[in-house]
């Protein structure tokens, strides 16, 4: 009887170098509190005031895409780069090259299947603001009001609105409403970056996105609005960031 030789071929898959690079990045500088999965579960995640994220749910709060949909590289470039103003999340653009700023946002899109089943949607159009006025502010206020921001940013944007205290992220975790007057925002100050969170919204938190719900003609006023409610912000020098064209 013939002996029967079974050949089996074994394939090995191998990461793009763009990915191994940026897996090393991130062990390097942000498992810390992120976890080596990406989990938000770090070693220094429970001495953080608020947890890490999670970034193995796919589930991102500063995009230009619509809610509920996958940022763009870019959005994930610009979080990583420029961090989240008034969190523990710094920003890496001083820190690290462009070549290993992209190997991070490659890596990170290994972290959530969903990269893998879903593609990015085209981004929001924001355009150019127009210039704030005291007529724009003023019907920036209306809007304001008519949309019930008072019910978890309060009266006067300080976040201290009657529903603020009983707000939670999709995780159970308190989120309080956030502080306009601080004139600080965790996607970015500028006029545009208003703008962006406005129409997409803030996935995973209880701030939606009003793409549906505010017209055209009323978001540059909501903006011009919100943005002068930041006391760290002089008279209507603040609308324009000029960093923001670079994110």
């Amino acid at each position: 009887m013939g002996a029967t030789s079974l050949c089996i071929t074994v394939l090995v898959m191998t990461a793009p170098p763009q990915v191994t690079e940026g897996r090393a990045v991130f062990e390097r500088h942000c498992a810390a509190c992120h976890g080596e999965t990406g989990a938000g579960d770090g070693p220094a995640a429970d001495m953080l005031p608020v947890q890490p994220r999670d970034l193995t749910r796919g589930e991102f709060r500063w995009r230009s895409t619509p809610s509920g949909t996958l940022p763009t590289d870019a959005d994930l470039l610009r979080t990583i780069a420029d961090g989240a103003t008034g969190t523990w999340m710094t920003g890496w653009r001083d820190w690290l090259v462009p070549r290993e700023l992209n190997a991070v946002v490659a890596y990170v899109k290994t972290l959530s299947p969903r990269f893998e089943a879903q593609a990015a949607q085209a981004p929001l159009a924001i355009g150019n603001p127009p210039n704030p006025t005291s007529e724009s502010i003023a019907r920036g206020r209306d809007v304001y009001v008519k949309m019930k921001c008072a019910k978890c940013h309060g009266d006067t944007g300080r976040g201290d609105g009657p529903a603020s205290a009983t707000l939670e992220d999709n995780m159970g975790r308190p989120m309080p409403a956030y502080d306009f007057t601080t004139g600080f925002y965790k996607g970015g100050a500028g006029a545009r970056a208003i703008y962006r969170t406005y129409m997409t919204g803030l996935d995973g938190t209880p701030m939606p996105s009003y793409a549906e719900a505010v017209p055209e003609d009323d978001r540059w006023p909501l903006v011009h609005y919100t943005l002068s409610l930041g006391r760290a912000r002089g008279a209507l020098g603040w609308i324009f960031d000029p960093l923001e064209e670079t994110r």
